[in-house]
């Protein structure tokens, strides 16, 4: 049995390395790696980035274990309605993921020079505190963007690649000893508290999630993490929506998933929400109401039938997108008649 379990492994790699190396190669995009001589590491593949259907760029990744690590992102823009994120942004991404604070770090942007295959290239770079930096410039059309951790070369130099093949062959090997996902945390059983309204103690975590989550894409810091007992309270406000709707499982869970879905979006989308403590409450309560189905005659019921259109799964994107546009304006009209 594990032999033919390792022969799966092995065919499904073997499907996903040609697979990458064919969009690779009918992208026409050069694959830029460091010199041999100013590598942290062993490069690695870090993953494909598309719009449209069009690879816009190609990273490589330069791990070692609780040391200096890079990323080289090569990407090509034109004729694409998107272009490249802002210097900072990028930085921000890698320093936010590392669990480092931003407003701790001194941002300071300057001049700076890349070598592209021997050619030195006019690039801008921004330095984020001792650790952090990230470099850009472009040659003939493509754009390269160094970013560096704990490692910092006299000069930063990237060359061609020429076959990507062995890179992509090491995929096997990055997957176990880089891409590991860290150890899950093990359940915890619903606190009793919490088990008399499932739906509210759901809401109410929804919403504290969502309050983290602001806050650390605001200035980084340690991920934000759900309780540890949200499976066991997801299963009880499935259960209890069950009761009351005469609803199967599967119908059920959809109901709870557009409810949390809803509240999230609400938080993020409007000030209204997050700042007024008065009329957030008045909108969890008529979500819950409606969700449930307690109360579906709820003022803001014109906005929940189209947040139901806009998250429905069978639902085409357009359709998607007007009814979301719609759930957007009956909330606004809804918190004004609030007021």
């Amino acid at each position: 049995m594990e032999f033919k379990d390792t022969n799966r492994r092995d065919e499904r790699f073997a499907r996903q390395t040609e697979r990458i190396h064919a969009e690779l190669r009918a992208s026409g995009l050069p694959l830029y790696t460091l010199t041999q001589g100013s590598r942290p590491a062993q490069e690695h593949f870090g993953g494909l980035e598309t719009f449209d259907g069009t690879v816009t760029a190609v990273h490589l990744v330069y791990p070692t274990p609780d040391g200096p690590w890079a990323d080289v992102e090569t990407a090509r823009w034109t004729d694409l309605p998107i272009g490249p994120v802002p210097l900072r942004e990028a930085l921000e991404h890698h320093v936010r993921r590392a669990g480092d604070r931003l407003s701790a770090l001194t941002w300071d942007e300057s001049p700076a020079t890349l070598l592209v295959d021997g050619h030195r290239v006019d690039a801008r770079q921004l330095r984020a505190g001792h650790r952090w930096w990230v470099l850009r410039g472009e040659r003939s059309g493509i754009e390269i963007t160094v970013v560096g951790r704990d490692w910092q070369p006299e000069s930063c130099a990237v060359e061609t690649v020429a076959d990507p093949v062995p890179i992509l062959d090491r995929l096997r090997g990055s997957h176990s000893a880089h891409r590991a996902a860290p150890p899950a945390r093990e359940a915890e059983p619903l606190p009793a508290g919490l088990r008399r309204e499932p739906h509210r103690a759901l809401a109410d975590a929804v919403l504290r999630n969502a309050a983290a989550q602001a806050a650390w894409q605001a200035d980084g810091g340690p991920a934000p993490e759900l309780p540890a007992w949200w499976s066991a309270l997801w299963q009880a406000a499935v259960q209890r929506q069950m009761q009351l709707s005469g609803r199967d499982e599967a119908e059920a869970a959809e109901a709870v998933r557009a409810m949390t879905s809803e509240l999230a979006s609400l938080f993020h989308e409007y000030e209204w929400f997050r700042t007024d403590e008065e009329l957030r409450g008045r909108a969890v309560t008529e979500i819950l109401f409606y969700s449930t189905g307690l109360e579906t005659d709820v003022r803001s019921r014109p906005a929940q039938d189209e947040w139901r259109r806009a998250t429905a799964i069978d639902a085409e994107p357009r359709t998607r997108a007007a009814a979301n546009d719609r759930w957007r304006a009956a909330w606004q009209n809804w918190a004004s008649a609030c007021r």
